[in-house]
């Protein structure tokens, strides 16, 4: 199963946010993640996002949740499919609630 790209570009989509932030890196997926239950914790850094704009960065933030939740929290899916070197795609994803922390 994969997750096709939408119709809107990331800037877009970043456009229709009010108060949001914009992940750019995760670490920690290694032990941060319980494949069993869906449960995971991970670090992340990225960038606020304020009245439809990027604003300042924020690090070492955590951010936690369930993969299940997560998924059903897709509030749209970006046009900006993407092919990694090692076989994976992604796109931007707005996810309407997860949580952070330490930012």
């Amino acid at each position: 199963m994969t997750l096709g790209p939408g119709s809107k570009s990331q800037a877009e989509l970043i456009a229709g946010i009010e108060e949001g932030v914009y992940v750019q890196e995760v670490s920690g997926l290694h032990s941060g993640v319980n494949p069993v239950s869906g449960d995971f914790s991970v670090g992340a850094t990225g960038l606020m996002i304020r009245r439809g704009a990027l604003a300042e960065p924020f690090r070492e933030a955590t951010i936690a949740s369930t993969l299940q939740r997560m998924l059903l929290d897709i509030v749209a899916v970006g046009s900006d499919l993407e092919w990694l070197p090692s076989g994976p795609a992604g796109v931007t994803l707005v996810i309407g609630d997860v949580s952070l922390g330490g930012r």
